[in-house]
């Protein structure tokens, strides 16, 4: 006989043979008592529903918790003893726990790595045992998660629901249902600051929905801030849908941490972990790494943006600096590993005056905004810059100062250098010698070099852009930023322009030797330096350069940029799409060559996806699916703007293949292959003589794009056009070469340590 509470306040004095001791805690629908076990002796938690519970799913859904619990046999979730009803009320006995809630001890403040680790690899170990019998837990929070002096312990299996996709062919369904719906459809279940985005649609979850919801936990043990925060639900529904967590920095082991947990919070969730055990082994090679600082106290990373400069009476003198002082500061902060900066074009987006700050907060993935004026008096400037926090917009600071016009160079530094102090940025001893290694040594040059930055957003202005770095240089000729703004020019006119495309080539080579020689770690010289290498048949060169900086620098987003291409071009397109995910992660608004690899990899419909705004690849996207009157839609009443070089090359070329005209095509790909300084472009080519069945100009196309670094051998072996000449001994020989480059590609991602940098495995 059970004596049951009275009211609200009061607990029983028993529960069938258990004596209730103590109440230990409740929740919305249930009460967690201590007690003795009369029977046996032993001490024991007892759960049962409140009285004035009105949930009629409750009952079932403590049955449930049983069920599911009862199935796991593991150190690392809490046992089950019995399942009972007493007076008509139902109770849970399970093993009484000594300690405190992960949600408690996170209360006092985030976990350094050697405290966090064990833990998270204790709730992994349970997740893989609960996986195995395809049950997916739905509930996962730190509250569910207890604390003992023996280990930790998964409790709370009231959510807990069997997935028939994961089901194995030899385990056959368990012999209690669990997948019962009992919860109203289009209700969410779990909560909110966990659950996976897929089970917000309405989604059935599986596995990785519990990987997130552990990626989330991580996060917000290191680091002491949840992941995905809001003041309503409804705000961290939207986090959890549209937006990413600031990385996490501190140490190299943290963010190696960093990109596991990311891995483990990717929205798409084909883009996650697929066992618990797979996200366990990427954290044990994290943390295996020889790092002093593995007690270093790991923090959301600050995410800036700097907007264009507001020159408040216009002025053609000054004009320029409205976007070539906030890029030039941009580029400064952005050699910080404790900083993400967005890029200038995705801050060009947000120019005006009074800019939405949770719009921009949102869209762009940033918690810092620089804004700036600027006004001429006579032969002096009076700028005034001003960090604010976003969406809240707290002015952190601001700041006025009055300079002559010729000194404004020195406001490049002297900016960057408030906004490390007033943020707290912790700086290398390398990061310190970068800051000042770049500065002008004469203003002239610094003004040519802001005048040419000016000028070089627009095709129209890439010639004026070329001539005034020229000149800047002319002022100073050991002005690396200058060299490698000369490079990317000079590029520009050579591959999309048809302006002495070898003679501007050549000359951005040299200038862009010249600037790695005066600055061996300039970014954009190394971003630049990515495409020439790539199309220079240095693949394998670009690969490991690329490799090696982002683990120097994991926070850069253009290196994972020049990934997505180098990657694609080593036949390795799972770490290709991969880094593009690091790269949108890190700079919403930046823009990589991922359709190309989507299209490479047989994936058509993500391509189409990705490439929606270029009109050129989505009609090219829609050609390879068949859709061809849809494909000449997307191109009708287009105006080309470029009729020369190899960007008018590659237009002419998908408006003719698009077209299907045979004679438009052909002679179309004919000048593309001549145009093109791209390997990449020249397989195209190959691939379209293939379909015109232009064998002999398919096979030497084919043997170009191969020595000149295109070495996509998994694309190579399913693409069908080429099976009339894949016997061919010349056919044979190019292939021959990119499957060994290939290869050559792949134990070099892993030597280099690739699969932990971007949290993949390879499936090329």
């Amino acid at each position: 006989m059970s004596q049951m509470p009275q009211n609200a306040g009061s607990k029983p004095v028993s529960i069938a043979h258990y004596r209730i001791t103590a109440k230990l805690g409740e929740g919305g629908m249930g009460v967690v008592y201590s007690a003795i076990d009369e029977k046996l002796g032993r001490a024991v938690a007892i759960k049962t529903l409140h009285e004035a519970t009105t949930d009629p799913t409750a009952g079932e859904r403590l049955w449930r918790e049983a069920r599911a619990a009862a199935q796991i046999n593991h150190p690392n979730v809490c046992q089950i003893y019995e399942i009972g009803e007493a007076d008509g009320h139902p109770y849970l006995c399970m093993e009484l726990l000594e300690g405190e809630s992960l949600h408690v001890r996170m209360s006092r403040g985030k976990m350094p790595v050697p405290e966090a680790a064990p833990l998270i690899f204790s709730l992994l170990n349970a997740l893989e045992a609960l996986h195995k019998r395809a049950l997916v837990h739905r509930d996962l929070k730190p509250s569910n998660i207890f604390l003992t002096p023996n280990g930790l312990k998964l409790l709370d299996f009231g959510l807990a629901r069997l997935s028939h996709a994961m089901l194995a062919p030899n385990l056959g369904t368990p012999g209690v249902a669990l997948d019962e719906q009992l919860t109203i459809p289009g209700t969410v279940i779990g909560t909110p600051r966990y659950i996976a985005p897929e089970v917000l649609d309405g989604s059935e979850a599986d596995g990785r929905a519990d990987l997130f919801a552990s990626g989330a936990i991580l996060y917000e043990m290191l680091s002491g801030h949840p992941a995905f925060d809001g003041a309503t639900p409804m705000q961290v529904f939207h986090a959890v849908l549209y937006q990413h967590p600031a990385p996490l920095g501190g140490s190299a082991v943290i963010g190696s941490i960093n990109r596991i947990v990311l891995k483990a919070m990717a929205k798409a969730r084909d883009e996650r972990y697929t066992t618990a055990e797979a996200m366990a082994e990427d954290l044990r090679e994290a943390i295996a790494q020889a790092d002093p600082n593995m007690m270093a106290s790991a923090s959301p990373m600050r995410r800036l943006i700097v907007l264009p400069f507001r020159i408040l009476r216009p002025d053609p003198e000054i004009d320029f600096l409205s976007a070539s002082l906030p890029e030039a500061i941009s580029s400064t902060l952005s050699s910080l590993s404790s900083l993400q900066v967005r890029s200038s074009l995705t801050a060009a987006k947000y120019a005006s005056e009074a800019p939405d700050l949770r719009a921009l907060a949102q869209e762009a993935g940033v918690d810092t905004v620089l804004t700036g004026s600027v006004l001429r008096a006579g032969e002096e400037l009076q700028v005034t810059t001003q960090l604010v926090e976003a969406p809240a917009g707290t002015v952190v600071w601001s700041h006025r100062e009055r300079l002559p016009l010729r000194d404004v160079f020195a406001l490049e530094e002297s900016v960057s250098r408030r906004v490390m102090d007033s943020l707290k940025l912790p700086v290398t001893d390398t990061e310190e010698h970068q800051i000042g290694r770049d500065a002008p040594a004469s203003p002239t040059a610094y003004e040519f070099y802001l005048r040419g930055a000016h000028q070089s957003y627009g095709t129209q202005g890439w010639r004026v852009a070329r001539e005034l770095y020229t000149k800047s240089l002319e002022h100073d000729p050991r002005y690396a930023p200058a060299w490698a703004a000369l490079a990317r020019a000079s590029f520009l006119l050579a591959k999309y322009s048809g302006e002495n495309p070898e003679t501007n080539y050549a000359k951005a080579q040299t200038a862009l030797a010249r600037a790695l020689e005066l600055n061996p770690d300039l970014g954009k010289a190394h971003a630049l330096l990515t495409t020439i290498e790539v199309n220079s048949g240095k693949t394998l060169e670009a690969l490991v350069r690329l490799l090696r900086r982002t683990k120097r620098y994991p926070n850069n987003a253009e290196f994972y940029q020049g990934l997505v291409l180098t990657l694609r071009y080593c036949g390795l397109l799972d770490a290709s799409i991969a880094a593009n995910a690091h790269a949108r992660r890190l700079d919403p608004g930046i823009v990589t060559s991922v359709p190309h690899t989507y299209v490479m990899h047989g994936d058509l419909d993500r391509a189409m996806e990705d490439a929606d705004s270029d009109l050129g690849m989505s009609a090219m996207v829609l050609f390879l699916r068949g859709q061809y009157a849809e494909a000449r839609q997307r191109l009708a009443g287009f105006d080309f703007p470029v009729e020369t070089g190899p960007l008018g090359a590659w237009i002419r070329f998908v408006k003719a293949v698009v077209e299907q005209d045979r004679d438009s095509q052909l002679a179309a790909t004919k000048v593309l292959t001549s145009a093109a300084f791209d390997a990449e472009g020249t397989y195209y080519a190959a691939w379209s003589f293939a379909l015109l069945e232009e064998w002999d100009a398919a096979l030497s196309s084919f043997h170009r794009s191969v020595t000149d670094g295109f070495y996509c051998f998994p694309t190579f072996k399913r693409a069908s056009v080429f099976d009339p000449i894949r016997t061919r001994p010349e056919f044979q020989e190019a292939f021959r070469l990119a499957q060994a480059k290939h290869h050559e590609a792949h134990r070099i991602f892993v030597e280099e340590g690739g699969p932990q940098l971007l949290g993949t495995e390879l499936g090329d």
